[in-house]
């Protein structure tokens, strides 16, 4: 017999052992690393190809106006008078008047438009204030040849803005709508207002990431796939929201002319007896009943505007479904409707 030699056969080492917990957890922070610097990368390449994609699929679907030197969109749709303006809240623009629009063109001329670097509209520099707002739009309808008096409805940022367009074009004016409007800030001093814009900037810095990296344009997409608008639209709005410019253009409009939008609007609370219709959201989903009395508190602190005016609520409606869903825009369309049939027959509006 062969005797075998003892101990010549190693015993099996744990690689984990020879190498060290300290290898592993450097591997460990290396692929890691390699995660997070490589999925924005990946976002900002997806980002980017997409925008490139948006520019070609999209065309603007009306007129390129010049206005001032920079070229503005606007699109009219529709026959009869009187002429219908219908002015987009922040961080927004023409398509997300797509429902009211095909339903007010069975009467009447119809008109949705972007403001300067929303859209298709170019990007313009300078304070973005109302007055300077509602100017350029008093420019493009005169440039694009599309002659008042109008009926205004005005969404969100809107709102505010079609009411200093009544107090400075008041001849070119027969009556406004205001869709769940906003409600301006006022601050007592300069100082106030700079410090609330200074609390305020990491949100811009938050959606401008988000945008960067291709999130933005994930969650502004599902958001408007939920209010019930045609795929096209949903597509339309996601590709031009989702920009850096969208998103400069945003902070301008908002946060930045904040101070001088708040004067301005107070200026513009007057409007005599033009016929003016308040539309609110109902916000089914605010129940919590210290939210629900600061949404109402705010609702009572809008003065009326005008002595022939009216409230009414789009029961089951939000800020966005209030234009974006069909059956709620039908009733958007019909308080445009009741504007116009008091302005033109100088008849009170229905209480």
């Amino acid at each position: 017999m062969i005797a075998m030699p003892r101990n010549t056969i190693e015993q099996p080492t744990s690689d984990f052992r020879r190498r060290g917990c300290l290898f592993y957890l450097k591997r460990g922070l290396v692929g890691l690393l390699i995660l997070l610097v490589g999925i924005p990368v990946i976002g900002m390449i997806y980002q980017a190809a997409a925008e490139a994609s948006d520019r070609r699929a999209y065309p603007p679907p009306g007129q390129m106006v010049n206005v001032d030197g920079h070229m503005m969109h606007l699109y009219c749709t529709g026959e009869g008078s009187p002429t219908i303006i219908l002015e987009a809240g922040a961080f927004s623009f023409s398509s997300e008047w797509y429902w009211v629009q095909q339903q007010l063109s069975e009467t009447n001329k119809v008109c949705s438009y972007d403001r300067a670097g929303n859209g298709w509209s170019e990007p313009v520099a300078g304070l973005r204030d109302g007055v300077t707002l509602i100017r350029e739009l008093h420019s493009l309808l005169a440039a694009a040849d599309v002659p008042g008096p109008y009926v205004l409805a005005g969404h969100s940022l809107g709102g505010p803005l079609i009411r200093i367009y009544a107090q400075q074009y008041s001849d070119e004016v027969l009556g406004l709508v205001l869709v769940d409007s906003a409600v301006p800030y006022s601050w007592l001093g300069v100082s106030d207002f700079e410090q609330w814009r200074a609390q305020n900037e990491s949100a811009y810095t938050l959606l401008t990431i988000l945008q960067r990296v291709g999130a933005a344009r994930i969650i502004i997409q599902r958001e408007f796939q939920g209010y019930n608008y045609p795929p096209e639209i949903v597509n339309q709005l996601t590709a031009f929201k989702a920009t850096a410019q969208g998103v400069d253009t945003w902070d301008a409009e908002f946060r930045l002319a904040q101070w001088e939008l708040g004067q301005q609007s107070q200026a513009a609370e007057e409007l005599g007896d033009l016929p003016v219709i308040v539309m609110w959201a109902s916000y089914p989903d605010v129940t919590a009943p210290q939210e629900r009395a600061y949404l109402e508190s705010v609702w009572a602190s809008v003065p009326e505007f005008s002595s022939n005016s009216r409230v009414l609520t789009a029961e089951g409606s939000n800020h966005g479904s209030i234009i974006g869903n069909e059956q709620y825009a039908r009733q958007v369309t019909d308080a445009i409707l009741a504007v116009s049939e008091a302005a033109e027959t100088g008849e009170p509006l229905a209480q």
